[in-house]
């Protein structure tokens, strides 16, 4: 993994190097081992290296022999030895060891279809010389980000927005139509960015800029699925499985694996374990609370014995709290999910050990095991007079009584009841609680992306919006701003597309499973691990807030955030006794994670507007 960088003066001036210079150095922490610029005629590229594969010569921005072509690149391309030996049948010839090299010769053969020939997860740009062209793209799932900002004149990109704002061109600035869907859904999705001006590349998406031209192209799109064509399905899992494992080994740093002792994660363990081709016992790594009742530690070490893996455990405490200003710098936007806690600790534990980490995110999205599958299955057989007369009941009640909100959910079209499942705020909690710039509607909304979505059953299309948005702007946003800034590369095996392309073919009973959830991946670990081991209520990645600090804690890094203030308010547009609003309604519903979400979008607004 890298950091990348550059600008496209797209009317032929020259880029400020000194600029390019401070958004490459700014990404030092997802880059430490090299840093690499290349400034030619009006395009200036530049790259941190984190060394992975071609340790001694996979040096970037990486050229051709006629220097015609340019490559900056951030991630890893598992199948290049074979793409590498198709091209040196073409007669290109290579340089180096690295993946980086394919990326030049493959899109001088096949132009910006050498997107499509990759497996593996990559944000890149590649300046074409003779064409004065640039060429991008993101992969398929949106593992790795890739940040723009486009005027006329100027083109700016980077894998973090931090890069993008170290160029004087950048407006300082907050975009509040993404603020205002971040705050209904506690991440800002792809094409938006929180500041103005600046966008994201959408997974699985290339992009052409010129003088005169930009446009975006999606190459991939997550497939239907539940389509029911898979054969012999024992079989395939566990040979796909062992086969994406496998493809990401490649590495030639210290290698382990993420472990909670959930059912993702250890399945790529147990794929790992039994890998004929790793010679030494391998690491895998665990983060644990003082809470019982959020603790998987001890089903992690009982997962990592009987696979016979070296495994850590690490406990994080309340003081883990004190990473708010922290977690500013590293995500450069708002992001509600307050797992970013643990996840920043567990990167930060796996570092000391490894460079290289495989994880098991996209067990849930693609395999149905979000408990919120399992409302909406049972929401979606209410016959449409009971969902009325649940609407007419909810709107009689008073707002705060209990299971109010869940039968006004019922009561929705499943389109509004998915998005209502999933939503941080409410739009009536977002009229109370933040200012009046924040009060219209969001202009990129869950229920629109659910209207679209593929799908023969209700969680089945929620499991396509869920790759299409919640997983790209949540999970794989939460991982990669947490890994890169310990310099950590993490792996996705479940999310290889050629795997999810797969796994759409099965049947429903064999994902979701009539309320199950995850049905053939279960049957499939039970073959390698003891079912005892793995068969219990799912716990997910989830933070001891309100046991950690309660109302008087959460309220004290409120005061201490609006003592900034000298009228003693939010900076942001939140009303100033919007935590304590929530802390007083604290009982029946834990508001703990919403207050943080606040308070993250204070210390964010502080440090770049205030």
């Amino acid at each position: 993994m890298c950091g990348i960088a550059g600008i496209f003066m797209r009317r032929g001036a020259a880029p400020d190097r000194a600029a390019l210079d401070r958004m490459t150095d700014r990404l030092v922490h997802r880059g430490p081992d090299a840093r690499g610029t290349h400034v030619q005629g009006g395009v200036g590229l530049g790259h941190r290296r984190l060394a992975i594969v071609g340790l001694s010569d996979g040096l970037q921005p990486m050229t051709n022999a006629d220097r015609s072509v340019w490559v900056t690149y951030n991630g890893e391309i598992y199948n290049y030895p074979t793409l590498k030996k198709e091209l040196e049948g073409r007669g290109y010839v290579f340089r180096t060891h690295s993946d980086t090299e394919v990326l030049v010769h493959g899109y001088s053969a096949w132009g910006d279809g050498v997107v499509e020939r990759l497996r593996g997860i990559f944000a890149f740009a590649i300046w074409d010389e003779p064409k004065q062209r640039l060429f991008a793209a993101r992969d398929h799932l949106g593992v790795k980000p890739f940040y723009f900002y486009a005027t006329p004149e100027l083109f700016l990109f980077g894998s973090e927005p931090k890069a993008l704002l170290e160029h004087p061109a950048m407006p300082k600035r907050p975009d509040l139509e993404a603020l205002r869907i971040a705050v209904q859904y506690g991440y800002v999705p792809a094409p938006y960015a929180a500041f103005e001006g600046m966008k994201q590349l959408e997974p699985g998406s290339s992009m052409v800029v010129t003088g005169t031209e930009l446009q975006t192209r999606r190459y991939w799109t997550p497939p239907e699925l539940g389509t029911g064509t898979a054969t012999d399905i024992e079989a395939q899992i566990d040979a796909r499985v062992d086969e994406t494992v496998e493809l990401e080994l490649m590495s030639e740093v210290p290698l382990g694996a993420f472990l909670s002792g959930g059912i993702d994660s250890s399945v790529v363990a147990a794929s790992l374990a039994k890998n004929p081709h790793i010679t030494q016992r391998p690491r895998t790594f665990c983060i644990g609370f003082p809470v019982p009742s959020f603790d998987e530690s001890h089903y992690s070490r009982a997962i990592a014995d009987n696979l016979g893996l070296s495994h850590q455990v690490e406990i994080v405490s309340s003081e883990a709290l004190g990473l708010l200003d922290r977690l500013v710098e590293v995500y450069d936007e708002p992001f509600g999910d307050s797992s970013a806690i643990p996840t920043y600790a567990l990167c930060r534990m796996a570092r000391r050990h490894v460079t290289v980490a495989l994880s098991g995110d996209g067990g849930d999205e693609i395999f149905g095991g979000y408990r919120r599958y399992q409302k909406l299955d049972s929401y979606a057989e209410l016959p449409r007079p009971a969902r009325r007369a649940l609407g007419r009941v909810s709107r009689l009640l008073p707002r705060r009584v209990r299971g109010r909100a869940r039968l006004e959910r019922m009561s929705m079209p499943l389109a509004e009841q998915y998005d209502r499942e999933i939503t941080l705020f409410s739009p009536p909690e977002i009229r109370e609680l933040f200012g009046p710039e924040l009060h219209r509607p969001a202009a990129w909304s869950i229920a629109e992306l659910y209207r679209k979505a593929p799908g023969q059953g209700p969680v089945q299309k929620a499991q396509w919006v869920d790759l299409m948005s919640y997983l790209p702007g949540d999970i794989l946003t939460k991982v990669d701003r947490a890994s890169m800034a310990h310099a950590l590369e993490v792996r996705v095996p479940l999310l290889d597309h050629q795997f999810v392309e797969w796994a759409a073919t099965l049947p429903p009973d064999q994902g979701f499973g009539g309320g199950r959830g995850k049905v053939a991946l279960k049957e499939h670990l039970g073959r390698r691990v003891p079912k005892a081991l793995f068969e219990r209520p799912k716990m997910g990645f989830g933070v001891p807030l309100s046991f950690w600090l309660g109302a008087d804690g959460l309220n004290g890094i409120a005061r201490g955030l609006k003592a900034k203030h000298p009228r003693g308010q939010f900076y942001a547009p939140i009303r100033a006794d919007a935590v304590e609003t929530l802390t007083a309604r604290t009982g029946h519903v834990d508001y703990s994670s919403t207050i943080w979400f606040l308070l993250f979008v204070e210390a964010w607004w502080q440090r770049h507007f205030a």
